[in-house]
């Protein structure tokens, strides 16, 4: 039986049960919604087959974040009653782990599976939705069942808030934050166009028949890329591209991220608590990120990519909030703010790079090789991402490794005393 708190009337567990019974009637709310929708367009015969398609993985992504809220609750409402919580939520069981390998082994096959679906509408309309989730959400679990394998977790009710509050409530304040961002950026924009207009009456002509011309051809893909070559290679929109992409976006993400251990301020989690509860806050983030990323494919080949390459940012996702949660750690037990700003620093980075190079891989990929670009051709282009997501996978490897050698010390020098007394 794990341990309690001593208040089980924490304003924590209050807050948490509150909010954990609002959402999960919310998400129902919200996937009974969608379904009405994805039943509406799919009888519709004006309706696309693409919004029936996305309505359908909405209408799912709802259900599964109204599930996974169900658990925050029970463990909540059991801890107000000074109950032991439901053994079945007990996810450090051997036989949880088993059965997750067991499903991770059937990652690729239904990668596979997902691939000829997308290509089908009729069968995507109905199938897509659940495998989405699968393909998005196995490689996050696995990622953190093998980070945190032999590491002290701290209470479970306190990490299925963090995932459950990462999950639903975390992606909403980045988004708002994230369009600001753009909106201010969008803003410095205008002026710059405005000031260019006035100073040169020929680059306000030339941007009119640009303008004129993407309308012309918005169904025409190579005819497009063709058209917008210059214009995306001018220096001045890949700096503002990698501003935002590779700047400012990673640094709301990462400081806001792991904004559901702030109320564990007071509590002084050890390092490793709070190394694992950062991998919790980039699971959560990074699963609805990756299932969202799912509704912008056009194709099954662009399907194909994001399902490998959203795998990689899980991982990429999960380091840099570890580290930063492992950061705040220290910085509440022993004050040393240096290692914070040192984690966070490297989260940003990390971050940023990864951002950049995706970018700029992904431009040059729709440039060079265009759309008929084979398999082959995108995994050569996605080699650097690779590289970047080995890395990231040896430094969550590496952390983990270090803090389970910490546990072996510790527990050799305790049975070392034992043996003495």
């Amino acid at each position: 039986m794990e341990a309690r708190e001593t208040n089980t009337r924490d304003w924590r567990t209050i807050l948490s049960l509150g909010l954990s019974g609002l959402g999960t009637a919310y998400f129902l709310i919200q996937a009974i919604s969608f379904t009405v929708l994805w039943v509406s367009n799919f009888s519709s015969t004006q309706g696309g087959m693409d919004q029936v398609i996305n309505f359908g993985l909405l209408a799912w992504s709802s259900i599964l974040s109204g599930f996974m809220l169900i658990p925050v609750f029970l463990l909540s409402l059991s801890k107000l009653r000074a109950q032991d919580p439901p053994a079945w939520l007990d996810t450090s069981r051997p036989t949880s782990r088993k059965n997750v390998l067991w499903l991770l082994s059937l990652w690729p096959v239904i990668v596979l599976i997902g691939w000829f679906v997308a290509d089908r509408p009729l069968a995507a309309a109905f199938l897509l939705g659940p495998i989405n989730l699968l393909v998005a959400g196995l490689p996050i679990l696995w990622v953190y069942l093998y980070a945190s394998r032999g590491l002290k977790r701290g209470l479970q009710v306190r990490q299925w808030r963090i995932f459950g509050f990462s999950l639903t409530i975390t992606p909403f304040i980045v988004i708002i934050l994230e369009i600001i961002a753009i909106l201010i950026l969008g803003g410095l924009g205008a002026l710059w166009v405005s000031y260019n207009t006035s100073i040169d009456p020929s680059f306000e002509r030339d941007l009119t028949f640009l303008f004129n011309q993407v309308s012309i051809y918005q169904n025409d893909v190579n005819g497009l890329l063709e058209l917008l070559r210059p214009a995306i290679l001018q220096p001045g929109v890949i700096v503002w591209v990698l501003v935002l992409f590779a700047g400012v976006i990673p640094i709301i993400e990462e400081v806001i991220k792991t904004i559901a251990l702030w109320p564990m301020a007071g509590h002084k989690i050890t390092p490793q608590e709070g190394f694992v509860s950062g991998l919790l806050c980039g699971a959560g983030f990074a699963f609805i990120e990756n299932v969202m990323y799912f509704t912008v494919s056009i194709t099954a080949m662009d399907w194909l990519i994001l399902a490998i390459g959203r795998a990689g940012t899980g991982v990429l996702h999960m380091l840099a909030s570890g580290m930063i949660g492992w950061g705040l750690a220290v910085a509440w037990s022993d004050g040393k703010w240096h290692f914070l700003s040192l984690t966070t620093l490297f989260a940003i980075i990390l971050h940023g790079l990864w951002n950049a190079v995706a970018l700029l891989t992904g431009i040059a990929s729709l440039l060079f090789l265009g759309e008929e670009a084979t398999v082959w051709q995108n995994l050569l282009y996605s080699l650097p991402t690779l590289i970047l997501f080995i890395i990231s996978m040896i430094g969550i490897a590496l952390i983990s490794r270090h803090f389970r050698k910490q546990n072996h010390l510790e527990t050799t020098i305790i049975d070392q005393d034992l043996e003495n007394e």
